[in-house]
């Protein structure tokens, strides 16, 4: 990676450090070899409240792996990716899904996730299926409460004329 630095850095004419600056600030910019599936972990607050070091810690053992380790079959990887987002569905994992090569991966989101659930993702990764991305508790649609919404259940009523002033 130094190498790489130095030679990028000359080329665009920056200091080597600003060039590391971006490699590790960015999470699509892997700096080691990653599994065909990169499991990443949010690792900020609201998401750490809610269990995301308990939901790597479930990943990494299932795994049989160290943080930024790639598994024997080279399948998956787990590392960690700060602020997903959307910290109303806490804690959250990206899979940077790379089984159709580095120039054709995509990123897909799982909210809501459980120590339990993240390992049944993985199993369903390691089958080749596919799971719609998103909330993985039942009982929510997307960012709503569970049970579904409790206020603003219809339209609102329009002002009764355009110009609020001339009313």
């Amino acid at each position: 990676m130094f190498l790489h630095r130095k030679l990028v850095a000359k080329v665009i004419e920056v200091a080597p450090i600003r060039v590391y600056e971006v490699a590790t600030f960015y999470s699509m910019f892997n700096r080691t070899k990653v599994g065909k599936y990169h499991l990443l972990v949010c690792g900020t607050t609201p998401c750490m409240i809610r269990g995301s070091r308990e939901i790597e810690d479930a990943l990494l053992k299932h795994l049989g792996v160290k943080r930024n380790e790639v598994t024997k079959d080279g399948l998956f990887s787990v590392g960690e990716m700060e602020c997903m987002g959307c910290c109303v569905n806490a804690p959250m994992i990206t899979v940077a899904d790379y089984s159709n090569g580095s120039e054709g991966y995509t990123y897909n989101y799982y909210e809501d996730v459980t120590p339990k659930r993240v390992v049944e993702i993985v199993e369903l990764l390691r089958r080749g299926e596919k799971l719609p991305p998103g909330t993985q508790n039942p009982k929510r649609t997307k960012c709503g409460p569970e049970g579904g919404n409790t206020t603003l259940l219809s339209d609102p009523k329009p002002p009764p004329c355009r110009d609020l002033d001339a009313c």
